[in-house]
């Protein structure tokens, strides 16, 4: 079962195609979960926030580990055999059952949480053996490269949650309404997953180690579970510390903060992972690929967050209720977060994709005994929440750092990457002059914000015109 490049077709043209299925996937995709985080803000107080951010945890927990979890080693490797395939598939079963009963210790030890809110445990727990059941099938059909079978199937199952989100938020307690929504997602898109695995042809003569798979596979469930925890530490620290009624609205600007970054990313990680995987022995290929990758990335996504950001205070009021500002004042911190996130979650996937999982899994390690070290500091000493953002910014900008510092080994010249750096850097500064050129103009909120769309955009066109007419026919490379 393998997927070998076609010789015809360069890899730019193949990045392009995969890239333009998952950027009209995730565009839709963001613009319904936007729509959803807007009726969660209108529909929740602050307590029942708090209460769907549990429910939320062990959704991204699933996700985390078990999607694609063990299979993940049959898109990056070059091929796999159904002997292959059945041993990942018990492994991750395994895993499944032992998540499973892990979880319903957790619940029995909140039981508090758990005899107020059967359902949601319930929906929780349901959700979670389905995204570890059926994650092998788009796994299976990103190793084919099946990007726009993986695309609609998305858009079709992200339809149907939000009508039923829709038909249901004026009818049954809206925190059952955003679970059984998400749950009717996934069961969706794997069930149309799994159905068309059924249509493709496989080559089975394929001689490869189940051992390597294993162990890659084992590495990168590690680094993800490792990844989440550390991810979400700020999650659990602002729970134990400071209570539901502050969890809640940190969680939804949380929520709002990480759209770009969670609606973005994949559309590069899905395009690049795969294709980079597969020329990771091709020197001048595997260093255009990620320098070009890396660039459009920043010119999107930072691009936009930095609008975002100095436009929160009239956003925010827009999208939710938040009497306190609270909402507003957790954002202007975690929206910087997001965006240094977003650059690293970028290169550990191409670190990834290059086979580093074990050196990923090591550094992981230390970040998470940092991290937690930073959280019985916090604890301890009870200190100003503020404060304690202050500092995971810092701790994310030096994970970024670090993870760049990696990444250039596999540049056949560094000078040229340090060169595209100090350039982006000269960008990044003139579009911050702009922004604040136009705050201090203290203009309406919709000339602001297409002041702020014509400025950064001339900024670009000036810096990278040939680069932002690619972007504009979606190509990313």
């Amino acid at each position: 079962m393998s997927v070998i490049p076609d010789q015809n077709t360069s890899p730019q043209h193949t990045l392009n195609h995969l890239f333009r299925w998952q950027f009209a996937s995730s565009l839709y995709m963001s613009l319904l979960q936007l729509a959803s985080l807007v009726l969660l803000g209108q529909f929740l107080g602050y307590k029942e926030m708090g209460i769907y951010t549990i429910f939320q945890i062990v959704f991204r927990l699933a996700m985390a580990l078990l999607d694609p979890g063990m299979f993940v080693s049959i898109i990056q490797k070059a091929g796999f055999s159904r002997q292959i395939l059945n041993k990942l598939r018990n492994i991750q079963y395994l895993l499944l059952c032992i998540c499973i009963g892990l979880l319903i210790g957790f619940y029995l030890w909140e039981y508090t949480y758990l005899i107020n809110y059967p359902y949601v445990v319930i929906i929780s727990l349901v959700l979670f053996c389905t995204i570890g059941i059926g994650s092998m099938y788009p796994s299976i059909l990103q190793h084919h490269l099946k990007q726009k079978q993986i695309s609609l199937f998305l858009i079709l199952s992200g339809t149907a949650e939000f009508i039923w989100i829709l038909l249901a938020i004026w009818y049954v307690d809206p925190i059952l309404v955003f679970c059984i929504g998400l749950f009717l997602r996934f069961s969706i898109f794997y069930t149309l997953s799994w159905i068309y695995t059924k249509l493709l042809i496989y080559n089975d003569q394929i001689n490869e180690s189940v051992q390597e798979h294993v162990s890659f596979s084992a590495y990168q469930v590690l680094n993800q579970g490792i990844s989440f925890v550390q991810g979400n530490f700020d999650t659990v620290l602002v729970g134990s510390v400071f209570g539901l009624l502050v969890l809640g609205p940190y969680n939804i600007a949380s929520e709002f903060s990480y759209l770009l970054f969670s609606k973005i990313n994949p559309i590069f990680n899905k395009a690049i992972f795969p294709l980079l995987a597969k020329y990771q022995k091709d020197v001048k290929h595997r260093q255009d690929i990620i320098k070009e990758s890396l660039l459009s990335h920043a010119l999107v996504c930072i691009t936009i967050y930095l609008i975002v950001y100095s436009h929160l205070s009239d956003i925010i009021p827009l999208l939710f209720k938040d009497p306190e500002y609270s909402i507003l004042q957790f954002s202007r911190f975690i929206v910087i977060m997001a965006m240094i996130r977003s650059v690293n979650n970028i290169v550990f996937n191409q670190l990834l994709a290059l086979g580093e999982s074990s050196r990923l899994l090591k550094w992981n390690i230390a970040v998470l005994i940092i991290n937690y070290v930073f959280i019985a500091v916090v604890y301890w000493t009870q200190t100003d929440i503020y404060k304690f953002l202050l500092i995971n910014i810092f701790l994310s900008f030096s994970v970024l750092v670090y993870s760049i510092h990696r990444l250039l080994i596999y540049f056949e010249d560094v000078q040229l990457f340090y060169k595209a750096l100090l350039k982006y850097t000269i960008y990044l500064m003139c579009c911050c002059i702009v922004l604040y050129l136009i705050h201090l103009m203290n203009p309406k909120f919709i000339s602001s914000l297409l002041w702020a769309v014509a400025g950064l955009f001339s900024i670009n066109f000036i810096f990278y015109r040939d680069k932002i007419i690619e972007l504009f026919r979606l190509k990313i490379m």
